[in-house]
């Protein structure tokens, strides 16, 4: 992933933060997925197939916050 890319993730993270019930795991696998990840649209792959796996209806909710965001820029 490229710098802008990167800032583009970091900018979306800072503008979703208020909203998120346990902004320390998003940011978390924000960073893994992004590493996994060669560009944003792989990015957003990874980020749903999380969303799928994910039990937890808060920690769910705050990933589909961060991917709403995402697909709006």
């Amino acid at each position: 992933m490229n710098d802008s890319e990167g800032k583009t993730l970091r900018d979306i993270l800072s503008t979703v933060r208020p909203y998120l019930a346990f902004p320390s795991d998003l940011e978390e696998s924000v960073e893994e997925i992004s590493k996994d990840s060669s560009d944003l649209e792989e990015f957003e792959k990874g980020l749903i197939d999380l969303i799928s796996k994910e039990k937890h209806p808060s920690k769910k909710a705050d990933f589909r916050i961060f991917l709403n965001e995402l697909r709006r820029r």
